[in-house]
């Protein structure tokens, strides 16, 4: 039996939550088009920095909705709780999130994510969603591509040359860590993500992301991060530098290893290194483990 517009907007914000509160941020961010979240590792931070940590939400109550045509708004309370040190219950809040929805060809899909403030349908930005194309277009389409394709392989080999040559001017650069204030790894923790591939295995190269949230109103100057790799892992460079993050941006790098050997791996005091308004600051956050097959 197919849903109601009001039970299937209702199950897909219900969806959404349940995967930001199971930490599934990949799953999240495949029921999302829009511009609050970059990338999934940006749902994530940016739930825990409104005080939604995954296994934090204990309850969802939808408390008003509206349909209009093919948009939908909800509020929805979320019931957030704290946990001590021995798992128990510490404090409980809850937490008001706007969603915005829209149908489409693939289904009702959210558009918008607000902890501020509620949405309304004026101002709705309609978002154009790109059904998969048969094999018959993806040949109509190349066509041209393929005619140039020439051009696209010495475009290749120029940008392939650029980017090479900036790994190794990388390479050459350090960080320096001296007279800069130390910051918790609590606070840190809330504005970069270390996350590690899936399915890790012995002789492969994997990665290791680092997402970097600017949520402040002035940029990050010189932001940087570096680690220590043990002996059971080769990695292409252990610093790694995003120079200027604009207020307001998400960035991303990434370490590139190779694990040696099975078992666990750890990537062991990343150290983050930043300039903001004039100050430095760095801070360590927790290792990252590998589990490598």
């Amino acid at each position: 039996m197919s849903q109601s517009p009001e039970e299937a907007v209702e199950y897909k914000v219900n969806e959404f939550l349940d995967a930001v509160n199971k930490d599934e941020v990949g799953i999240a961010y495949d029921m999302y088009r829009g511009k609050d979240f970059l990338a999934p590792a940006s749902i994530g931070m940016i739930f825990s920095n409104k005080g939604i940590d995954p296994g934090s939400i204990n309850e969802i109550n939808i408390v008003s909705k509206e349909i209009v045509g093919n948009l939908a708004i909800l509020k929805v309370d979320c019931g957030v709780s704290s946990l001590d040190l021995m798992g128990k219950e510490k404090d409980s809040s809850v937490i008001p999130i706007y969603f915005r929805l829209q149908d489409t060809e693939i289904g009702w899909i959210i558009t918008r994510v607000s902890f501020h403030h509620p949405l309304e349908f004026e101002d709705a930005e309609l978002v154009d969603i790109e059904v998969e194309k048969t094999s018959i277009d993806l040949i109509a389409d190349n066509a041209v591509v393929i005619s140039l394709a020439s051009f696209s392989m010495l475009g290749a080999g120029l940008y392939l040359n650029r980017k090479d040559k900036s790994k190794k001017k990388d390479k050459k650069r350090t960080i320096d860590t001296s007279d800069a204030v130390l910051l918790p790894k609590e606070s840190l923790s809330q504005y970069v993500k270390l996350v590690p591939a899936q399915q890790i295995q012995v002789g492969n190269k994997t990665t290791v992301d680092v997402w970097v949230k600017n949520f402040a109103q002035q940029p990050y100057e010189n932001f940087a991060i570096k680690a220590k790799f043990g002996n059971t892992v080769d990695v292409e460079s252990t610093n790694l530098f995003f120079d200027t993050i604009a207020s307001g941006e998400t960035a991303k790098k990434t370490w590139v290893v190779k694990p040696k050997v099975s078992g666990w791996a750890s990537i062991e005091e990343p150290t983050v290194v930043f300039e903001y308004m004039g100050a430095r600051y760095m801070g360590v956050l927790d290792p990252v483990w590998l589990q490598v097959q």
